[in-house]
């Protein structure tokens, strides 16, 4: 019976998973697939605001340093909208607004 119960154990033990946990991105440590995606998507989404900053941030200075070029395409930038929107009663603040957001989001 004791052998019985021994033989019983030994299959139990090594039948035995360790308990899944989420691992960190360490060296040596191998993710799954999912948790790849996962973190390539914050990684990407990271990037994505990051490069948004540095994007104004040169737009900025650009328009800082050069007024007249600044004007020139904020000039095309409301053409170009007005085209889009004609035949709507749509104010010059709401026009900004919507330029402003289109900076800020693309």
């Amino acid at each position: 019976m004791l052998r019985v119960a021994a033989q019983n154990a030994s299959r139990l033990v090594s039948s035995a998973r360790p308990a899944m946990t989420r691992g960190m991105a360490l060296e040596g440590t191998r993710f799954s697939e999912g948790e790849k995606a996962i973190e390539d998507l914050y990684f990407t989404k990271e990037d994505q605001r990051i490069m948004g900053k540095l994007l104004a941030k040169i737009k900025s200075q650009s328009d800082i340093a050069d007024k007249h070029a600044a004007e020139g395409v904020k000039a095309a930038e409301v053409s170009a909208l007005k085209h889009i929107i004609q035949g709507q009663n749509l104010s010059q603040d709401i026009v900004d607004k919507l330029i402003k957001w289109k900076h800020t989001h693309y």
